[in-house]
């Protein structure tokens, strides 16, 4: 079992030197450096967090429920123009995109399945145009 455990944080080590890792880590620095965009995202959350509060117990109106879903509407549109908040959810995105495909191949492993179908390694890619 030690060895399973030396083995996944070796593979953790191998991932923080990937573009993936290191696009999101930046994205994340960037983000987390932007008042405004924090703030923003902040604010979605309570708000977002405060209308399920509500509808959980029952007191939230209809008219309520309208004027926090527009409130929602109008910050979650002004988090999409924010230059780090879309940098983080798109490295955000190709992470999970990445990490989901490592965890194919692991799957695919653990099941029997051809090792090659999910990744990219020089016995598996001859002729290959990218995985990515």
């Amino acid at each position: 079992m030690t060895r399973v455990y030396d083995l996944a944080r070796e593979l953790g080590n191998e991932l923080l030197k990937t573009k993936e890792v290191e696009k999101l880590m930046e994205a994340k620095k960037a983000f987390d450096s932007d008042e405004e965009a924090v703030k923003l995202l902040a604010e979605y959350t309570e708000i977002q967090q405060e209308m399920q509060m509500k509808m959980a117990s029952g007191h939230l109106s209809m008219e309520e429920e309208e004027e926090t879903k527009k409130l929602l509407t109008e910050k979650s549109q002004l988090i999409q123009k924010n230059e780090s908040a879309i940098n983080l959810f798109n490295a955000e995105n190709e992470y999970n995109t990445f990490i989901n495909s490592v965890f194919s191949i692991i799957q695919s492993t653990m099941s029997g399945e051809d090792q090659c179908s999910g990744g990219c390694d020089s016995g598996c890619c001859s002729g290959c145009s990218g995985c990515h």
